[in-house]
């Protein structure tokens, strides 16, 4: 996928949350980045970058000639540009919900499939260093996973006008913002193979706010989730993971959104172990 000259040449497409993905990519030795596309925000910011500004998203990747491109506009407005970018060989990094919808998921899925598309979401979390030792350590020392607790809870509550409560396009705090955690425990768990969850409503906003959800893992392990955007300030040890496995136990704690330590011990050990890291930042992120 990349040019003669070893870089890889990308777009960037919708600059509210895709401002971070510009942030990034001009940090990057191995990254050209050739143009950029919103709809209404401000440009002008990247002229500084030297790239070219598009209103149109669609018009940027048939003019440019792109080996990869960030998109990173809602759920409504992206299924033309995925299938564009999936029929014309250009790799994606499209940012968390997929979807609004299942079936709008499935679709989306489906094409970038048959088209053999080179794709990855957003899903960052999975690539923190304490999620990643955790991971090993499942998969060496703690053994078989057999019981999680997780909790991934913000104090921040979308106005009820905003895009991420329309069921066309965010869908809800949970299918926009709680899919990190959910993204994170598959990490660790793998496939899920039931879930049943209980929402609640407390300020009166278009969908439920804060959920209690447990699933079943093909391994047989199970998970109790709490989430939502009804915490308070104060608390900003989220998101947290508490892991019962074999032959030890885990947790996995985060700040401000970011996991950032984790501690374990072994069945008879009298020894807590500890691993730390900050892995990124919204200016240098993924």
């Amino acid at each position: 996928m990349t040019t003669r000259t070893g870089t890889i040449r990308m777009g960037v497409i919708g600059l509210k949350f895709g401002y971070f993905h510009v942030q990034t990519l001009m940090t990057m030795n191995d990254i050209e980045l050739v143009a950029v596309a919103d709809r209404s925000a401000d440009m002008s910011y990247v002229s500084r970058y030297g790239v070219k500004t598009y209103q149109d998203g669609l018009e940027l990747l048939q003019k440019e000639n792109l080996d990869a491109v960030s998109i990173c506009t809602s759920p409504k407005h992206r299924q033309p540009l995925i299938e564009y970018a999936a029929k014309n060989n250009i790799a994606m990094f499209i940012e968390k919900p997929l979807a609004a919808t299942l079936e709008q998921a499935r679709e989306l899925e489906t094409l970038c499939n048959e088209q053999n598309a080179s794709v990855m979401l957003g899903f960052s979390f999975r690539f923190h260093p304490a999620i990643v030792r955790l991971r090993e350590l499942v998969n060496t020392t703690l053994g078989q996973a057999w019981l999680l607790n997780g909790e991934y809870m913000f104090d921040w509550l979308p106005p009820a006008n905003g895009w991420l409560w329309d069921k066309e396009n965010g869908n809800g705090f949970f299918n926009e913002n709680s899919c990190h955690l959910f993204d994170a425990v598959c990490y660790l768990l793998g496939e899920p193979v039931s879930v049943m969850a209980e929402g609640a409503n407390h300020k009166g906003s278009p969908s439920e706010e804060i959920a209690a959800v447990t699933l079943r893992f093909e391994s047989g392990a199970i998970a109790a989730l709490t989430l939502g955007a009804l915490a308070t300030g104060p608390f900003r040890n989220y998101p947290r993971i508490n892991l019962l496995a074999e032959h030890g136990q885990a947790q996995l704690e985060g700040r401000d959104h970011i996991w950032e330590s984790l501690s374990w011990a072994t069945r008879g050990s009298s020894e807590l172990q500890t691993f730390s890291a900050q892995p990124e930042s919204l200016n240098q992120t993924r």
